[in-house]
């Protein structure tokens, strides 16, 4: 089961740095960066959809392996603790509401912003924001949980 375990948990690590990386880079760096790069007042749509295309696949990919390795994982090493039970439960709330906000940034925010104007646009992206430092947050609360987990 070791090797097994190690695999999954390797896998596990990097699916959630492609994952809460993608939202950190795109909130703390790509975002401050395609903001200046307009005039005022302007919303940079052509540098933040674009971006959106291009990291979709990668965030996706992590979500899908974060959660099918900590199935797995899960299942290799049960928790049996209350103590284990309680960081289990913390991470796997932690980790649906990233994946909540992050379906409702690729299905909502993404469509609104294909036909907002430029206000609209600063508008839905204010909260889309909101949710992207909430992602990164918890997903790094979820890591916390899984590093006392092991």
């Amino acid at each position: 089961m070791q090797p097994l375990k190690t695999i999954l948990l390797n896998i596990h690590i990097f699916a959630s740095i492609t994952w809460v990386g993608s939202v950190f880079m795109g909130t703390f760096v790509d975002w401050p960066a395609a903001k200046a790069s307009v005039k005022p007042g302007e919303f940079p749509f052509k540098f933040i959809i674009g971006q959106g295309h291009r990291v979709f696949v990668f965030v996706y990919i992590g979500i899908f392996f974060v959660w099918t390795s900590g199935i797995g994982l899960t299942l290799i090493h049960a928790p049996f603790t209350g103590k284990e039970l309680v960081l289990l439960g913390i991470k796997i709330a932690a980790l649906t509401i990233m994946t909540g906000f992050t379906l409702y940034g690729t299905f909502g925010t993404w469509r609104k912003l294909q036909v907002a104007t430029h206000a609209e646009a600063f508008n839905h992206y204010k909260y889309y924001m909101y949710r992207a430092m909430g992602t990164f947050t918890l997903g790094s609360l979820a890591a916390v949980m899984g590093g006392w987990l092991l």
